[in-house]
């Protein structure tokens, strides 16, 4: 994702940086890596997103943010909750931070 030309634009991050950041975010202290498995067929239209919220559930995540509209489709979002993540933009998940309601 980091080295993709329009994620590159944005942060301005060098070889070295992205380097630095996959580090920081593989340390065991900040995240948890999981092995999933196949995904069941769970994003009607996008297959392809079917490992991210695979992962997120696998994963135990709070929180899956994304603004992939992909990801707000209601059997998405039931089958998350039921799960116990939920999705949210990032201006949501800003909000949960500062303590405010989604």
């Amino acid at each position: 994702m980091f080295t993709y030309k329009r994620v590159r634009a944005l942060t301005k991050l060098t070889d070295e940086e992205i380097a630095e950041y996959l580090a920081y975010l593989g340390a065991r202290e900040v995240s948890e890596i999981v092995f999933p498995g196949p995904a069941p067929r769970i994003v009607p239209s996008d297959p392809d997103d079917d490992p991210v919220v695979h992962a997120a559930v696998v994963g135990r995540a709070d929180v899956l943010c994304t603004l992939n509209r992909h990801f707000y489709n209601p059997a998405v979002r039931g089958y998350c909750r039921e799960r116990g993540v939920l999705i949210a933009s990032d201006l949501e998940v800003l909000g949960l931070v500062r303590n405010e309601e989604p």
